[in-house]
């Protein structure tokens, strides 16, 4: 197989039409995005060396309160982390699915009784589908979202978060709770921290890749197919967190489609199943669902179990 062909095959590319990216500053969501001005003035502050606001996508953030809380919460607050390429919230852009979490938010409010000072999420990555193929589990991302996730503790005062990740934002969430050390290359390595699996009532895999992609394989010259901390069968980081059985939260769920048009060979890799998370409590599969789906529709199974914590 040639790299030129390597490229037009590799899932998690994401780059599932012709359209060419462009700036989607004016294509924002029906929902109340960006953060408050409360929020972003504490999150701004919190941890000046990781842009949670966004300054160049402010509208692809969520959350926050009008002031900030002076005592904890009724519900755990929910962290969200999206996957390669997308945003935090959207209405698609051109590509169509850079919607992130809107449809999940929309439905958690209409029918959980969720506020935007119980849901948030930022946008980690370049939230440009043309440079998918660049994104691995680097530094910048799992400490953006480790920080994120302490930050919305701070700020909300809660005891524990949920956190619930889609695609790529299932394992950058899982390294940026369970912690440790990493490499990124042979000579570059960076340390997590310690686990804060205690401040996490509930995990939530949704079309996760635990253990890879098959078509990383044969592209591990890619970050994001990197042998080190990519998405490669043999990844180095994915070992490691595979190694920590049930460390992302007090309760650990997976969603998946065996008809996933990203991971695809029905999710399995190495004779696993790539999009559970390893030690899940349970697992919700659901034929026929694309990997966008699976971000999208599974929202009432999601409020149950929201409801039982």
């Amino acid at each position: 197989m040639t790299s030129q062909a390597v490229l037009l095959t590799i899932g998690f590319l994401l780059v599932l039409s012709a359209a060419t990216y462009m700036n989607y500053e004016h294509n924002v969501s029906t929902i109340d995005h960006g953060f408050t001005a409360d929020f972003a003035s504490f999150i701004k502050s919190f941890d000046t060396k990781y842009d949670f606001i966004r300054s160049d996508i402010t509208w692809s953030t969520y959350g926050g309160a009008e002031t900030r809380p002076t005592s904890a919460p009724s519900k755990y607050p929910i962290v969200f982390i999206h996957g390669n390429s997308d945003i935090g919230v959207g209405n698609g852009g051109t590509v169509g699915w850079q919607t992130g979490f809107t449809t999940l938010i929309e439905y958690l409010q209409n029918y959980g009784g969720y506020t935007k000072a119980d849901l948030y999420v930022t946008t980690w990555g370049p939230a440009n589908p043309n440079l998918a193929s660049q994104n691995g589990h680097s530094e910048k991302y799992v400490m953006t979202t480790r920080r994120f996730i302490e930050g919305v503790l701070a700020y909300t005062k809660a005891s524990k978060v949920i956190v619930i990740g889609h695609s790529m934002g299932v394992t950058l969430a899982r390294a940026a709770i369970i912690g440790g050390t990493y490499s990124e290359s042979m000579l570059t390595k960076f340390t997590v921290g310690n686990p804060i699996t205690n401040s996490v009532a509930a995990f939530f895999g949704l079309a996760g890749a635990n253990y890879g992609l098959v078509d990383c394989t044969y592209a591990t010259g890619l970050p994001t197919c990197s042998t080190y901390n990519g998405f490669s069968p043999s990844s180095q980081m994915l070992s490691a967190l595979n190694s920590q059985t049930h460390r992302e939260g007090g309760k650990v769920y997976s969603f998946w489609s065996p008809n996933d048009d990203i991971i695809k060979y029905n999710c399995i890799v190495n004779q696993k199943n790539t999009c559970i998370v390893p030690g899940s409590d349970e697992s919700y599969q659901q034929n026929g669902y694309t990997h966008f789906d699976v971000r999208d529709k599974f929202g009432a199974d999601i409020l149950r179990l929201l409801q039982k914590l």
